[in-house]
């Protein structure tokens, strides 16, 4: 099993500060240049790092998110170097735009709807799709991510027909994608999760919240998605039958505790562009946990991989690694 990791902005010979921590707890692993893959598609650049061979390996690419589309293009050149991606583009794109899960994951998460690029973003079209949530709260984000940390202006909506309201939120939500939002506009009904506090410095509202690790569709490994203090995990048998259904060999699964309806599935993710928390206490103590102890044993072939860990469950500040 190979990581790859992108470099540094500033210094190609370096790996993303990031995701240095990472790299030093790997200690053998590749780069790629993100800058030359995506924004300058230079794939030659971008992987020139990346050893040949003739015998296939299998790896994990650890950096930024990119676009399905560009996701596709990095898999098919890594072929050429004798290296398959952990995650077919398929597979990405399953985990990485919310609609494409969104039914398997249907039952245990707040209902959603969405306008794809391309449709009518009118104010007439979206008040007339957000009909089914009545006068609900509910947020906005699109296929990949939300502005939570600009809760009040960009992502949360008292009402879903207070029309003045959604007008505001969704252009000042486009303003801050850059008049673009990956793939549409998701709207989810508003869920009251259980609140541990708010954001130092942006106020939006903390909630119990964990992100799970999936491996061949085992949980691996699990962490508070905020560092708010000590609180008991989730109870992981009531996601495990859906995380059977998700079409990926390497994702997150985000579960949040809600006040009413007790665990939901917030969202899933690739796990190869997943973020682990910011906590230095857990990027020098658990990332190395989460790399090295949690063993990786791995066969590929174009389009099957098959995993396993090979550690005993434990717990260590921030993260517990599951067997």
């Amino acid at each position: 099993m190979e990581i790859l990791f992108c470099t540094s902005p500033l210094n190609s010979k370096n790996v993303d500060n990031d995701y240095a921590r990472e790299a030093q707890a790997a200690s053998a692993y590749f780069t790629i240049n993100y800058d030359a893959l995506v924004n300058e598609n230079d794939i030659s650049s971008a992987l020139r790092r990346i050893p040949k061979t003739e015998k296939p390996r299998l790896a994990i690419y650890r950096g930024w998110m990119m676009t399905p589309e560009k996701y596709a293009t990095f898999y098919h050149a890594l072929a050429n170097f004798g290296v398959t991606l952990i995650n077919t583009p398929k597979q990405y794109q399953h985990c990485h735009y919310f609609p494409e899960n969104y039914p398997i994951i249907q039952e245990l998460t707040p209902k959603s709807i969405w306008i794809k690029n391309g449709d009518n973003f009118s104010i007439k079209a979206i008040m007339k799709a957000l009909e089914p949530f009545g006068s609900h709260p509910i947020i906005l984000k699109d296929y990949v991510k939300s502005q939570k940390h600009y809760w009040n202006e960009a992502c949360f909506i008292r009402s879903a027909t207070n029309q003045s309201a959604v007008s505001k939120v969704v252009q000042r939500f486009l303003e801050l994608q850059g008049g673009q939002a990956e793939g549409g506009l998701v709207f989810r009904e508003y869920v009251a999760f259980e609140p541990i506090g708010t954001h130092w410095k942006s106020g939006m509202p903390l909630t119990l919240e964990f992100r799970i690790f999936f491996l061949h569709k085992k949980p691996i490994a699990i962490y508070p998605y905020w560092d708010k203090g000590k609180y008991p995990l989730p109870p992981l048998e009531r996601f495990r039958k859906i995380a059977q259904r998700v079409d990926s060999h390497f994702f997150t699964m985000d579960v949040a505790k809600s006040q009413y309806f007790g665990w939901l599935i917030v969202e899933l993710g690739d796990a190869q562009v997943a973020g682990l928390p910011f906590s230095d206490l857990w990027t020098n103590i658990t990332t190395v946990r989460f790399l090295l102890h949690t063993k990786l044993v791995a066969t590929a072939s174009c389009n099957r991989a098959v995993l396993s860990t090979g550690v005993n469950s434990r717990e260590t500040p921030g993260i517990t690694i599951l067997s």
